[in-house]
């Protein structure tokens, strides 16, 4: 039984593929935890979503920080992905749950700055009330953070609490008419990263002037080769 918490601003074409790719490959019992940072679209009613609205854009890390509040009470993990991912593979629960073993938590792996990417973090339930937001203001054991992203706070302060902290690789790009990466378990990906979200929203409106920023990658989307690994 798994919480998905993704947050989103305006990005409803990844948001719908992110939660097609859940409902097409999740086996186990699931809920799916949106918090929407003020989009200007109608919310998405699907069974298994829960739709969170903020007045305002809240942030990736502070809306992660509720959506967390809104988990179910008696599901025993939390997985954390980025509005524009979506899941590659069928069975890619079971493949996180086998790291449970030797890890409390687990994320993409990052640079020296950065050792932890918030795309793809998978925990145990009682790890999501660490602070998910930015690095402003830490000190911990290491001094002032150099990253400055999501869940580096959380990290070094896991660390500093003696958490067991595993990583994911990433791999190649699957799709040569988008940017991004792939993270993998056991050899086999699960999870793929666009690295095209919400941060460009503002660049491409200019190149997207409708309603729909992303109508164009549309195409795109409809073109993805789903497949079962």
């Amino acid at each position: 039984m798994i919480s998905i918490v993704t947050v989103s601003w305006n990005s409803d074409d990844f948001l719908n593929l992110l939660i097609e790719s859940v409902e097409r490959f999740t086996e186990s019992e699931y809920e799916i935890v949106v918090v929407d940072n003020s989009t200007k679209k109608n919310p998405i009613k699907k069974e298994k979503v829960k739709y969170i609205p903020t007045k305002e854009n809240i942030g990736h890390g502070a809306g992660l920080n509720l959506g967390v509040k809104h988990i179910h009470p008696s599901f025993p993990f939390v997985l954390f992905l980025d509005v524009d991912t979506h899941i590659l593979t069928k069975g890619w629960e079971e493949l996180l749950l086998s790291k449970m073993s030797e890890f409390d938590m687990v994320g993409g792996e990052g640079s020296p700055a950065k050792p932890i990417r918030p795309a793809c973090m998978f925990m145990k339930r009682e790890l999501v009330n660490y602070d998910w937001r930015a690095t402003e203001g830490y000190e911990g054991e290491r001094g002032p953070v150099k990253g400055y992203d999501v869940a580096i706070k959380a990290y070094y302060k896991m660390r500093e609490d003696k958490i067991r902290i595993g990583f994911l690789k990433g791999s190649k790009n699957r799709y040569g008419t988008l940017t991004g990466e792939e993270w993998l378990v056991k050899g086999k990906p699960i999870v793929y990263h666009h690295w095209s979200g919400t941060w460009m929203q503002v660049r491409q409106e200019k190149d997207f002037p409708n309603d729909d920023l992303f109508a164009e990658k549309k195409k795109l989307f409809s073109k993805i080769p789903w497949r079962i690994i």
